[in-house]
């Protein structure tokens, strides 16, 4: 049986107000961005990878490190508020109408995880393609800190935000979390469409290490990838 082709989007804009120009900045020797084109070009499980960029820097130095950059992303999907969930749709229907690509499943590649690397992307999709009931599979990690001890001030007081917290003493009293590591979203296309999100009901977790998993938000997280990325990887 001939698997089902998988569509690789690298998401990439240029507007970023935390760290402006994040996606060109480098990261070992390399700019931001190129670290997860290697890691698609890598992935085995992907048909195809390109990239969704508003920007003429980003888009030039995709091309020149070998992605395909098919179109510019449309204005209107470049915003702080733009839907990852439109510019994956925007993608998928230029793909369709102008080169009669229709793959099975499309795998979300947020620039700002360079950690994450080709076999990270293969399992993730491996393990949509081998859960039938699965419509979606989203990368998740340990937290660094138990959400059930997260607190709140409300008129200068502290309360607890889950009740559970204040009866644990001892973080492995309490049930294991995850969070989004913000690096792969694979989706069967049909339930995106129908569904327009990457958290469908059966959403299923790939687990990636937290060292694995840092996102490039602020310049503390792009000095910690720089850290961790000169350090021995398994």
């Amino acid at each position: 049986m001939t698997p089902p082709l998988a569509l690789g989007i690298i998401v990439a804009r240029g507007g970023s107000k935390g760290l402006p120009g994040k996606n060109l900045l480098l990261l070992a020797g390399k700019p931001l961005i190129v670290h997860t084109i290697e890691a698609a070009k890598g992935a085995r499980t992907l048909s195809r990878v390109i990239l969704s960029s508003d920007d003429d820097e980003i888009m030039a130095a995709a091309r020149r490190a070998g992605c395909e950059v098919p179109f510019r992303r449309p204005a209107v999907l470049a915003g702080d508020r733009s839907s990852t969930v439109d510019v994956a749709l925007h993608a998928l229907d230029w793909l369709e109408e102008k080169d009669d690509h229709r793959p099975d499943v499309v795998v979300l590649l947020p620039a700002t995880a360079p950690l994450r690397r080709a076999a990270h992307i293969d399992g993730a999709v491996q393990a949509l393609r081998e859960d039938p009931s699965a419509e979606a599979v989203v990368a998740v990690t340990r937290p660094d800190y138990p959400p059930q001890w997260m607190i709140r001030v409300t008129e200068g007081r502290l309360s607890w935000l889950f009740p559970e917290g204040a009866r644990a003493d001892h973080r492995q009293e309490l049930p294991p979390a995850y969070q989004p590591n913000g690096s792969i979203y694979a989706i069967r296309v049909p339930v995106l469409r129908a569904q327009r999100t990457f958290y469908p009901e059966q959403t299923a977790p790939y687990i990636m290490a937290r060292e694995d998993s840092i996102n490039i938000d602020d310049a503390m997280d792009l000095r910690l990838a720089e850290l961790l990325l000169g350090a021995p990887r398994r």
